[in-house]
């Protein structure tokens, strides 16, 4: 279990995160909602050691891991709204700069588990520039997943995909947390991915608060304002 207790930001004056807390267990999905400038980037970035909260503590099955980044590293992995793969290079190149194993062991792991439901093998010699939008978002899950997080965040994974791709965005993500048992956290402005979430929160003036899962699109859209 991975738990966010009373993480608190400010910058000057400008109290970011007060007091945010949350839980997600192994095969949890849950999403968190928020308006552009509430929070949302810089709660992620205090999750994944880019950034350090003021106050609060981060911890994987009871340990304190948010005193070091690499311990977060360890625990949670974050796949970033913006490509962050290098276009010269193929998909198995890429792959390759973050697994920590040989060539051999990484053709296998291709075939197995939720990369095998990515489809990486089957484009793992093209190059990144050649690539779809799809495929991108695909590779840079499969990176993310390499060394088996306990957490997986993706901020906003179906952004200039189109409906095919984000339909199978939204399936490799159910298919991670019920067939592999991984925690997923989505960060989205997206309803259809919303709407998969076991829990949902909203991000608002710093506050993290618990919102129905049953709420429609339009009953979100006026709790953002």
């Amino acid at each position: 279990m991975i738990e966010v207790k009373n993480i608190k930001k400010s910058y000057g004056s400008n109290h970011v995160l007060k007091d945010v807390s949350f839980s997600i267990s192994p095969g949890e999905l849950i999403g968190i909602v928020g308006a552009n400038g509430s929070g949302k980037t810089t709660l992620l970035s205090i999750m994944c050691g880019l950034n350090r909260a003021d106050d609060g503590t981060i911890l994987a099955d009871g340990k304190i891991i948010s005193n070091s980044p690499r311990k977060l590293s360890q625990y949670i992995s974050y796949v970033p709204q913006d490509n962050p793969l290098i276009s010269e290079l193929s998909a198995f190149d890429n792959l390759r700069l973050w697994f920590d194993g040989s060539k051999k062991s990484l053709r296998e792991k291709l075939k197995t588990g939720v990369f095998k439901e990515l489809g990486i093998d089957g484009f793992q010699n093209t190059i990144v520039s050649r690539m779809s939008g799809g495929m991108k978002k695909r590779l840079s899950i499969g990176i993310a997943l390499l060394e088996n997080p306990d957490l997986l965040i993706l901020d906003e994974p179906s952004a200039a995909l189109d409906l095919y791709g984000k339909y199978r965005i939204r399936e490799y993500t159910k298919y991670y947390t019920s067939q592999m048992n991984g925690s997923v956290l989505i960060v989205s402005h997206d309803y259809s991915e919303l709407s998969i979430c076991g829990r949902l929160y909203l991000l608002k003036d710093g506050i993290l608060q618990s919102i129905d899962t049953g709420l429609s699109e339009y009953d979100i859209i006026k709790l953002l304002k």
